[in-house]
């Protein structure tokens, strides 16, 4: 299937692949832009940003504006008005964001000095007991979507009081019964009670925002959702807070029925995927395309096509496109995209493993999946060898069994709780020094990677203790035809202390810390060397225990 794109008709690929991009959400588009400048292309083009866009957005749309993508965006941080509402589009999925301000709020309040409602603000004067309410209609959020309803506030001084009590909440349609919870807004008692009180940075305040509860909108309702917050109990005098308003946003942790919704309904309008195809017609009438460019492909033509697509990208985003519908879960599941994913001689180090579990795959996916999870002891280089699970890139880890420990003599084998084959001992009271090699044909090409010194201290009588007379270490990682970049780094760990100097501990409960950077081109077969040298003399060293080196991609 490697050469299937040069076997389409020019310029049908990219059609398809926009149809294919624009069924995702607005969050992947940006993401597959990155993936090369294939899928920068489809990912940035209008027809994909137009089906993000709804078609009650056409008086913006038709401004001169670069591009649909830059619409969109601007729609991010623009409010809207539609049906006396205003609302934001959310930026990771291009579902309605709604705030409600004074004008949509019911505020019911006893014994007020004073309520002071400015454009948009209300004030609190001095009152006993308090309940905030806002009604929207359904009919202004985005279908199939769970929405979570936000109250944002902010104190008007230092000197605010009486907001220690809870206050009951609850979102749901009005006259049918809802799921209740308590809050409270006061930030020190929020935080007490172990409730995430979120403070936001806005340039006019700074504003709170505590989380209400949530509400899934199916496709076709038009009723009445009701959103309140109500003392519990009265007779506490309070003073001192504003209510900023009510929002109601997309709840992102139900993504993945975000992602069905494409595929069933696609929810943002019918009117903006016809103008996608329409459009696509005319762009595509010099080679006689339709516009279902899927029905036009031959019988298993498409699937190979997506699976062909989907394997251009990588292992993370073939999970999450396996969500977005049932033709994108065949194809991103197929053992054509993981044997993609996978490098390609992962067979040389399943036949040099020097122990493989006798495990029966069902698929190229759980075989990926093994690998990330389950490092191989190559018998060759008497190496641990495993996958990156983001980006399916080798990592390997160089054991003490071809690590070069001085000085001589003075580190002893010992055998503890650890995946590592042997790890040794320090027992030189005055330096140490640490060297250890790899081929740089072993590692993924096109590849950043990192070196990270992996072990432990023991700490005792006549060891080494953290924090006394610290000792700075000499690391470097390079290849061996060229000069290394050196770094200083610390062994022992204090709290407290970041940086990629400093160690962190680790879940396995060993600390690392971070030796160098090298750039792996590819094609070339070099000595990778790598080295902790002790710079300075007479420093305790008892008690550090050697585990490997382990060599991994970085991320980001």
């Amino acid at each position: 299937m490697g050469d299937l794109f040069m076997k389409l008709p020019a310029g049908f690929r990219e059609k398809f692949m926009q149809q294919v991009v624009s069924r995702t959400s607005p969050v992947d588009a940006i993401r597959l832009s990155s993936v090369s400048k294939l899928f920068q292309s489809v990912a940035d083009s209008d027809l994909v940003w137009d089906s993000f866009i709804l078609t009650e957005h056409e008086p913006a749309l038709s401004s001169d504006w670069d591009s649909r993508k830059a619409v969109f965006i601007l729609l991010t941080v623009t409010p809207i008005s539609f049906n006396q509402v205003s609302y934001f589009l959310d930026k990771w999925t291009g579902k309605r964001r709604l705030e409600m301000y004074n004008d949509n709020l019911s505020v019911t309040f006893l014994d007020s000095d004073y309520w002071n409602p400015p454009k948009i603000r209300l004030r609190l004067g001095h009152v006993v007991w308090l309940e905030i309410k806002g009604t929207v209609s359904t009919s202004k959020l985005s279908s199939n979507t769970t929405y979570t309803a936000y109250l944002r506030f902010t104190f008007t001084s230092v000197f605010y009081y009486g907001f220690h009590v809870p206050f009951e909440t609850s979102v749901g349609i009005t006259g049918e019964e809802s799921i209740n919870k308590f809050v409270y807004l006061d930030p020190i008692i929020a935080k007490s009670e172990c409730q995430y009180l979120k403070r936001i940075d806005e340039p006019i305040d700074y504003l709170f925002e505590v989380e209400l509860g949530d509400y899934f909108h199916n496709d076709g309702e038009t009723r009445d959702l009701e959103i309140t917050v109500r003392e519990v109990k009265s007779g506490k005098p309070k003073c001192g807070i504003e209510i900023y308003g009510m929002e109601l946003r997309p709840k992102r942790e139900s993504i993945n029925l975000y992602y069905k919704s494409f595929h069933l309904s696609h929810s943002y309008s019918e009117t903006s995927n016809k103008r996608r195809d329409t459009e696509m017609s005319k762009e595509g009438e010099e080679g006689g395309d339709d516009t279902n460019l899927f029905s036009k492909l031959p019988e298993g033509f498409a699937q190979a096509f997506m699976e062909e697509v989907v394997s251009r990208t990588s292992p993370v985003d073939a999970c999450r496109l396996s969500v977005v519908s049932k033709s994108f879960r065949s194809a991103a599941e197929s053992d054509a995209v993981w044997e993609r994913l996978l490098p390609n001689d992962y067979q040389q180090y399943l036949c040099r493993a020097d122990f493989l579990p006798d495990i029966s795959f069902a698929s190229k996916k759980d075989l990926y999946l093994f690998l990330t999870g389950n490092p191989l002891i190559d018998a060759n280089t008497e190496s641990f060898f495993c996958l990156d699970k983001w980006t399916g890139k080798k990592c390997f880890t160089i054991t003490t069994l071809s690590i070069t420990l001085n000085p001589e003599g003075l580190w002893n084998p010992t055998y503890r709780e650890t995946r590592f084959v042997e790890v040794f001992e320090s027992h030189c009271e005055d330096w140490i020094e640490i060297h250890g090699k790899i081929r740089t044909s072993m590692l993924s090409p096109d590849t950043s990677y990192a070196a990270y010194l992996v072990y432990k201290w023991e700490y005792g009588l006549g060891y080494y203790f953290p924090g006394e007379n610290r000792a700075p270490f000499e690391a470097s990682a390079g290849s061996s035809e060229d000069e290394s970049v050196k770094r200083v780094v610390y062994l022992d760990r204090i709290i407290g202390e970041t940086g990629s100097q400093f160690p962190v501990e680790r879940k396995d409960g060993c600390l690392e810390v971070e030796l160098g950077e090298y750039f792996n081109k590819g094609g070339e077969n070099k000595d990778l060397e790598i080295s902790v040298i002790d710079v300075t003399d007479g420093l305790n060293k008892m008690g550090f225990i050697m585990q490997g080196i382990e060599i991994r991609p970085k991320h980001g």
